[in-house]
């Protein structure tokens, strides 16, 4: 969710968007799913809602799950939670099978490379990262880009700055 975060508030400040609701809308968007594996997003949805957030947010996060919520992403915050969502946990799995295990140095290169390989992050759906770059109008490589430089500005924040000490 961090990654997310730090992702859609880049995309924010680079769009011209309300920084502060993109990246609480990206560190909200999975908050109920360990808790509630089988309600979400639906769950976390009902408390937002009962809670006053702005149904700019509860609807970006209904869009990222379209097969459970029937809510497809449309708007420039909803098309980038989804694009951004699948693709910050491949990133991080490439970072996390480097001898440094440092999200700044890994390149666009390793992480298309590692797309082609099925077995690497199987649960993570190809298509989806596909999809997700379209939705914003980039090439999937391009994007890539944009995640690893948004979560490289982050990376000790993420777990992911490496293993020196």
């Amino acid at each position: 969710m961090l990654a997310v975060e730090a992702c859609l508030r880049w995309y924010a400040i680079r769009l011209g968007e309300d920084e502060e609701l993109w990246g609480l809308t990206g560190l909200l968007h999975d908050f109920d799913y360990e808790q509630h594996p089988d309600e979400h997003p639906l769950w976390g949805m009902r408390l937002l809602e009962s809670q006053g957030w702005p149904s700019e947010v509860v609807r970006a996060i209904a869009s990222h799950y379209e097969a459970k919520t029937g809510v497809a992403p449309e708007s420039p915050l909803e098309r980038h939670l989804f694009a951004c969502d699948e693709v910050t946990g491949f990133v991080a799995a490439v970072s996390y099978v480097r001898p440094d295990k440092d999200v700044r140095n890994v390149e666009v290169k390793s992480v298309v490379k590692k797309l082609k390989t099925p077995s690497f992050a199987a649960a993570v759906c190809r298509e989806d990262l596909a999809v997700g770059a379209e939705l914003i109008g980039l090439a999937l490589e391009e994007h890539i880009a944009n995640v690893l430089a948004a979560m490289s500005a982050h990376a000790e924040a993420l777990g992911l700055g490496g293993t020196a000490v």
